[in-house]
């Protein structure tokens, strides 16, 4: 579980550095044709729980094209290949046992706070490290490797996540 997840990190890092460069692109396909998401394989590049548009972030697609190209692009870029994440490097939630589960502290609070988790899906194993490290009175660093331990639409994602900038109000 640990050797896919090594070879499929680097993957979907490079897949999701391919989608913020080339998001114009989509964009603008999406933009012009008036498209909530692209045709087959192409909608790997956006999320698959939502619009190429972000509706539930940013609120009713535009009505003008330049106004949904850049909609669209800022999506792209918040969220790069979050399909191809799911459905090519993640997992179905349909059969998930979880065969290990550790928790410490609350996520998102600026704590700190630590989450283990081994998960099996259709005769895989997958795992789930998830930690919030405090690092000053309004700011945490957010790790998170392995695969989502929750679903989005029904697919577990693959996650790399290193975000040493996280703050609190």
């Amino acid at each position: 579980m640990y050797l896919r997840w090594f070879i499929f990190a680097p993957i979907s890092f490079l897949f999701n550095i391919f989608v913020m460069l080339t998001s114009p692109i989509w964009a603008l396909w999406a933009a012009v044709f008036n498209l909530d998401s692209l045709p087959g394989p192409f909608a790997w590049v956006h999320t698959h729980d939502e619009t190429i548009y972000g509706n539930h972030v940013y609120g009713e697609k535009p009505k003008k094209v330049i106004d949904r190209f850049k909609r669209a692009v800022k999506w792209l870029c918040r969220n790069p290949g979050y399909t191809f994440d799911a459905k090519v490097l993640g997992f179905s939630g349909e059969d998930l046992k979880f065969l290990k589960t550790e928790t410490k502290g609350t996520f998102d609070i600026g704590g700190n706070a630590y989450r283990y988790d081994v998960m099996e899906a259709g005769g895989k194993k997958y795992f789930s490290y998830r930690r919030d490290i405090k690092i000053g009175k309004h700011r945490y660093i957010k790790l998170w490797f392995g695969w989502q331990y929750v679903t989005q639409a029904g697919w577990h994602i693959i996650k790399f996540e290193f975000n040493p900038f996280r703050t609190i109000k």
